[in-house]
């Protein structure tokens, strides 16, 4: 079975002022940073395997964006 994921729920405004903490978290220690909104959950920050395993695990693709026009 795999491992839990420890889920850390924050404000996008909080996680401004600390973003390496959540990346760190998402990077190091197998934790997940849930971004809320207003109260209401918008996004999470985890690790690139997770990720990865999760599209694996949907059978998706990622594609690469188009680069910003400056």
């Amino acid at each position: 079975m795999p491992e839990p994921i420890t889920e850390h729920v924050n404000s996008i405004a909080e996680v401004r002022n600390s973003f390496a903490d959540a990346v760190g978290r998402a990077r190091y220690s197998n934790g997940a940073t849930v971004l809320t909104s207003r109260g209401k959950r918008v996004a999470a920050i985890v690790s690139m395997d997770f990720y990865e395993q999760a599209l694996e695990a949907l059978g998706m693709a990622a594609v690469p964006a188009e680069p910003d026009e400056k």
